[in-house]
């Protein structure tokens, strides 16, 4: 709002005009919401999330797929050891995270393990992005060195030996092509493997290779079926955007103490902080890629990010367009439309959800962060550029360090409520 002040008026004019003014600052010094905050607000609610889809996996909403799903991802024989599973770093009692800045299993990882609330509202997995679904995603552990450690011809055997596992697999996917005995698996033997691995799969006929292929597709998708069912839950600022759309004032609301918010305000401001232009829509992540200056190009342990994802992606065998995929290869829209110039998504990685955030620590993709506050310090103290295109984080997010303390503050209330944890 400006008025003009300095020009004649008459004495009633400048009566209205001031008492206007003096009505404006008043509702500023309150922090009254805006017809504009009240709108992004309403895009960030929680109701707003809708269903997810299920593009390539026609097995996502099946409760018997869900089920047995459950099962495998605590299933320890999956694993080459016997001693790891799915949940051995995705804890349930920790948002399906391992509070780690790393993930530890069969060795140690360079990245950061993400919760999996909301993953079914994903179009890519991973921190750079290197699988398009959740069953796709699902199998890579399974055969990583630092991860599960196995093999897709184990894995077989381990389901076709077990009668309760056959008897779930044939219900769902009809009868599985193998009794377990098999010599082909008696031997480790994958695409992806160590050399011996990779030679043991050569050495098999395709027509063995493809049994396997889709009985290894089939146990990613009853993964990918079972985190169907981890739906993000109702947080704090859920019950916030209620109360500014029931038209309470800051005064009135209970969601929210007055430091938070002043926060909620300075992420709203997308002139001053930026956040929305990332943490945007009901999972407060528009689900793409950005440089924020944290990607490693040199030394033994190097991420050069969505650069290196988004070729994995078109080359995986289980992506949207591949054989084992239930979707039409010209339905896959994500995949014809990707950019396949690389070179400008050095060192970005996804945006993660704020959803859960104070429970799904440390931060960002190799977890370097322990706090939520060193995370606001970091966007209000950037890294210096030598060139613009270094990364994304531009000069003027300046902050003062009681703002940083708010906006710090305000992203706790992204905590679930108490009543949604049951």
């Amino acid at each position: 709002m400006t008025l003009n002040l300095s020009r004649p008026h008459t004495g009633a004019t400048r009566v209205i005009a001031l008492l206007s003014l003096l009505i404006f600052c008043s509702a500023c010094q309150r922090g009254e919401f805006s017809d504009n905050e009240t709108a992004i607000l309403k895009s960030l609610s929680f109701s707003k999330l809708g269903d997810p889809t299920a593009l390539s996996n026609r097995y996502a909403f099946n409760p018997q797929a869900q089920q047995l799903g459950e099962q495998f991802f605590h299933e320890t024989g999956l694993s080459g050891s016997n001693q790891f599973s799915c949940a051995s770093c995705h804890l349930p009692d920790k948002f399906f995270t391992d509070g780690l800045p790393t993930g530890i299993a069969a060795g140690v990882t360079n990245r950061n393990t993400p919760p999996l609330h909301g993953v079914a509202w994903q179009t890519w997995q991973y921190w750079d992005g290197r699988r398009d679904s959740l069953w796709s995603q699902a199998l890579t552990p399974i055969e990583a060195p630092l991860e599960m450690a196995s093999d897709r011809v184990t894995v077989t055997r381990f389901i076709a030996s077990s009668a309760d596992y056959r008897q779930q697999y044939e219900s769902l996917f009809g009868t599985l092509p193998f009794t377990g005995t098999e010599p082909v698996l008696s031997i480790a033997a994958t695409p992806t493997g160590t050399e011996t691995m990779r030679q043991n799969w050569r050495g098999l006929p395709s027509d063995t290779q493809d049994k396997i292929n889709t009985v290894f597709a089939n146990i990613g998708k009853t993964l990918g079926a079972y985190q169907y069912t981890l739906k993000p839950v109702k947080t704090r600022f859920d019950a916030f955007i209620e109360e500014v759309l029931d038209g309470k004032s800051p005064g009135q609301i209970k969601s929210l103490d007055k430091t938070e918010l002043k926060g909620a305000k300075l992420f709203l401001d997308e002139t001053k902080t930026q956040c929305l232009e990332c943490h945007n829509g009901p999972l407060l992540s528009n689900g793409a890629f950005h440089n924020i200056a944290t990607g490693n190009f040199t030394g033994p342990v190097f991420d050069f990010g969505r650069e290196f994802g988004s070729q994995a992606v078109l080359l995986n065998e289980f992506n949207c367009q591949g054989r084992y995929s239930d979707a039409k290869s010209e339905d896959c829209l994500h995949l014809i439309y990707m950019s396949r110039d690389v070179t400008h998504m050095r060192g970005a990685f996804k945006t993660p959800t704020l959803r859960n955030i104070t429970n799904t620590g440390p931060y960002f993709h190799d977890g370097r962060f322990s706090s939520l506050e060193q995370v606001v310090r970091f966007y209000a103290n950037p890294p210096a550029w030598t060139r613009p295109d270094e990364h994304e984080l531009r000069p003027g997010f300046e902050l003062e360090e009681k703002e940083i303390i708010a906006l710090s503050r305000f992203l706790q209330s992204f905590e679930p409520l108490a009543e949604a944890q049951q």
